[in-house]
This record gives C-alpha cells, sequence and structure tokens, in this order.
C-alpha cells in the first residue's frame, strides 16, 4: 500500500502541474494581447500621419482652386472696369460735343448695367442741371454720393461738393415755388426731404 505522506504527494504535484500550464496560458495571453497593442497602435500612428498627408494635400488644393478663382475674379473686374470706363469716356464726349440726348440716352444705360458706379448719375445729373431741372438733378446726384462718398470728400480729386451745393440751392428754390403753388404737393415735400437729406451730407463732406 501506498502511504499517506506519498499519497498526500501525489496530488500536489499534479496541482504544480496544472497551476504551470495555466500560468504558461496565462502569460501566453499577455504576450498576445502586448503584441495586439503593439499592432494597434502601430496603426493608429499610421492611420494619423495618413489622415495629416491627405489633411494638407486637400489644403493645398483648397489654395490652388482658391488663387485660380481670385485671379478670375480679377480678370472680370479689369473687363469690367474697362468696358465701363470706356462707355463713360464715350458719354463725355458725346455731352462735350452738346449732344446731350445721345449723351443722355448711355447713361441711362450705364445706370441700368452698371448699378453699383456713382459717376453715370453724378454725369446725369450734369445733363440735368444744364436742361434747367435741378430737383431732377438732386435725385442723381443723390445716388451718386451715396455710391461714391468721395465726392464729398475734399481729400480726393473727385470731390464736387461746391458744385453740388449751388445745385441744391437751385432745386431748393424751385420746390419752395411749387409747395407756395400747392400746399398738399406731397411729391414736392419729399424732394424737399432729399434737398435737405443733400444739404446734410455736403455740409458733412465739406467739413470733414
Amino acid at each position: 500500500m501506498v502511504d499517506a505522506t506519498a499519497s498526500s504527494i501525489i496530488p500536489r504535484a499534479g496541482d504544480a502541474l496544472e497551476m504551470s500550464a495555466v500560468l504558461r496560458t496565462r502569460q501566453g495571453e499577455e504576450v498576445l494581447m502586448d503584441a495586439l497593442d503593439k499592432t494597434s497602435v502601430v496603426a493608429i500612428i499610421v492611420l494619423c500621419v495618413s489622415s495629416i498627408v491627405l489633411i494638407s494635400s486637400h489644403k493645398g488644393e483648397a489654395r490652388l482652386d482658391s488663387n485660380t478663382i481670385q485671379r478670375g475674379f480679377e480678370t472680370v473686374s479689369s473687363a469690367h472696369n474697362g468696358e465701363f470706363e470706356a462707355k463713360v469716356k464715350q458719354a463725355r464726349n458725346l455731352q462735350d460735343s452738346d449732344n446731350p440726348a445721345k449723351a443722355e440716352g448711355l447713361l441711362q444705360e450705364l445706370i441700368l448695367n452698371y448699378p453699383y458706379e456713382g459717376e453715370p448719375h453724378m454725369m446725369m445729373g450734369n445733363i440735368l442741371m444744364k436742361k434747367q431741372e435741378p430737383v431732377k438733378a438732386m435725385r442723381e446726384y443723390k445716388e451718386a454720393i451715396d455710391l461714391n462718398p468721395d465726392y464729398l470728400d475734399k481729400k480726393t480729386p473727385l470731390f464736387q461738393g461746391k458744385k453740388l451745393k449751388i445745385a441744391a440751392g437751385e432745386a431748393f428754390v424751385e420746390i419752395e415755388k411749387r409747395i407756395k403753388a400747392d400746399p398738399k404737393d406731397e411729391a414736392a415735400k419729399n424732394e424737399k426731404k432729399t434737398i435737405y437729406y443733400l444739404y446734410r451730407k455736403i455740409a458733412g463732406g465739406c467739413s470733414g
């Protein structure tokens, strides 16, 4: 018979073998997990680098597209200005050659096609003043100075403050006559508001 000491040693040896197997399994899992962690880190790094390269590439393309668009706008703007200046010069020549009807027609075309330019309105006002229509001229002058405040800036070569002040005075006299003749003339009252507006703008511009 196997004595009690031997029988107690055998189970312990079996337990030791089982424990060793468990330890090896855990160590294998730890090694595997460590390898996976390293692989994940490498993958993340590669992904980040790729993303940075891709973003940089797109930014370069965006800058290129932006530059191309800007050059396109500049080309269109240059062509726009060239055509506009040519027509303004033509209208001025017509006006100087005592052909106000054709000049007025061309200016009306410019006002329609170039609504953000003040010069056609200023020139139209000048023609209306020559036709002795100061109230209508005031409307054009108002548009001109609203679109281009330089007409009231003494520091610029476009300054027209003195001329506009004289024209506003003539328009005011005409409006007063109309209101005196018909105190209910609402159109004349509105025109008077326009003249007051011009007086304020002229005073502000000339005092600058």
